[in-house]
């Protein structure tokens, strides 16, 4: 006996056909929806490949950007270089007659740089600066500060007669003084050569502080030498070898001069030494120039006080450096500078111009000075 009759087989056949042809149409369903698909990603690929790569043009596009943009600036857009431009500075002497310097941009500079160099180096030197350096050694310029009062003699005006007498003439006629500074070391002088000789006036050493050990001491032969100048007729000034190095030590050496000179005619002035020891340390050598100024202005202090005329004496290094000559323009300069001439451009009332030179009545070499202001007329 056969598992279906007819009617099932029949019906068997028709679910067949039903399920075949919906299988049918399933799969031309999934296959249009495939083919949408491939069309899409075919889109998208063609789309990207046609164009650059968003990560790449976020990053490579600008900096060539940046580079075609950097190429085209110049030296004074660049804060590298401006950097720079603003440490070079060029030191500059402006209408106000001041040396100061100037940050500028780098074209400005430049023009500067061409005008300043444009001048002979001999007259901008001669006009604007000075040698500080001691006679023999290698020349330091140092520009000249024309807030302070210049000098006013002129170099055709002195003249050197009798061998080493240097003396300074105005209109025809000598307005100068001669004279000597001594100390111990002159040995015993013979004054009354010494007058005949032409000497006018001795500055003579009171006494000084030892530059190590800080003791004050009076000059071995500042009695005699008082003694000589009062009976031959020298006018006397004198002047204290310092190493105070603060204004209480100041005020001692001054009064100790003032004791010293009790008694004595002093028509020159009394003067603070404090020059520099060659070759050997010393008590002051670390003084700043603030420091130095108002110890001597403590020292003039008191001078001043008891009647006596106040001097500075220093060398144009120890003017130019080791004080502020801004703060001492009413005190008298003695300027230890040899030779017939000096380039010194401020003011000063006596200068040493030699300290080898002769005067009968002195066993070898002693110091001559040129005074320019009559102190015994004052």
């Amino acid at each position: 006996m056969s598992m279906f009759d007819d009617n099932s087989y029949k019906e068997g056949v028709n679910a067949g056909k039903r399920i075949a042809m919906g299988s049918f149409i399933a799969s031309l369903a999934v296959l249009a929806i495939l083919g949408v698909t491939v069309a899409a990603n075919s889109n998208k690929r063609s789309h990207v490949n046609s164009n650059t790569n968003p990560y790449e043009k976020a990053s490579e596009a600008p900096t060539e950007e940046k580079t075609e943009e950097r190429n085209k600036r110049t030296s004074d857009e660049l804060s590298f270089w401006n950097m720079y431009d603003e440490e070079k500075e060029e030191e500059i002497v402006v209408s106000d007659n001041r040396a100061k310097k100037e940050t500028a941009s780098k074209n400005s500079a430049k023009k500067k740089k061409i005008s300043y160099n444009s001048a002979p180096k001999e007259e901008s030197v001669s006009a604007n600066k000075f040698n500080i350096s001691p006679e023999g050694q290698p020349p330091e310029y140092v520009s000249v500060n024309f807030a302070l009062p210049k000098s006013d003699l002129a170099d055709s005006d002195f003249q050197m007669v009798s061998g080493n007498k240097l003396v300074y003439s105005h209109g025809g006629r000598n307005v100068s003084h001669f004279g000597i500074d001594v100390s111990k070391y002159n040995g015993t002088i013979s004054w009354n050569k010494v007058k005949a000789a032409g000497v006018e006036f001795a500055l003579i050493r009171i006494g000084a502080r030892g530059y190590s050990s800080g003791s004050v001491v009076l000059d071995e032969k500042y009695v005699e030498n008082m003694r000589g100048c009062r009976e031959n007729g020298i006018d006397i000034g004198a002047y204290f070898f310092s190493q105070a190095i603060n204004t209480n030590e100041a005020i001692e050496e001054a009064n100790y001069c003032v004791a010293a000179l009790s008694g004595n005619a002093i028509r020159y002035p009394v003067i603070f030494d404090s020059e520099k020891v060659i070759n050997d340390s010393y008590r002051t050598e670390n003084l700043s120039s603030a420091e130095l100024t108002e110890i001597f202005k403590a020292f003039a202090q008191v001078v001043r006080a008891y009647g006596y005329t106040p001097m500075f004496a220093g060398t144009k290094e120890q003017l130019a450096k080791r004080v502020l000559l801004e703060e001492m323009r009413d005190y008298d300069i003695w300027l230890l500078d040899p030779g017939e001439k000096t380039d010194y451009p401020y003011r000063y009332s006596i200068r040493q111009y030699s300290d080898k030179g002769t005067v009968n009545g002195i066993e070898g070499n002693v110091d001559l000075n040129i005074c320019l202001i009559s102190y015994a007329e004052k």
